[in-house]
């Protein structure tokens, strides 16, 4: 349980890095480019958000692939214990006696 708190914490995390990174980059480049083009402390603030604006991503894509392979794992588990139970009910038939 603690681990799945960390996990969504975390995901919250980057998706709000995300957002504020992708929003920063459209507001700079349609306000203030002549500013962008001219300080380089803009400029390096900029490179730090398309930076942390793509390690989000990844870290969010990496995160949601995790899910998804878990989900799919745990579906065919559960597939893999009615196979086995169908075949055990093939194997041992109930009685007939027990459906009068």
């Amino acid at each position: 349980m603690k681990g799945r708190n960390f996990q969504g914490i975390l995901f919250i995390i980057w998706l709000i890095i995300a957002t504020l990174s992708a929003i920063w980059i459209l507001f700079s480049i349609i306000l203030d480019v002549n500013l962008i083009l001219t300080e380089t402390v803009y400029q390096f603030v900029l490179l730090i958000s398309c930076l942390s604006l793509i390690i989000a991503t990844i870290s969010i894509h990496e995160m949601l692939t995790n899910a998804k392979n878990k989900i799919i794992d745990q579906k065919i588990k559960e597939k893999n214990v009615r196979d086995v139970y169908r075949y055990q009910q093939l194997l041992d038939p109930p009685d007939a006696d027990m459906n009068n």
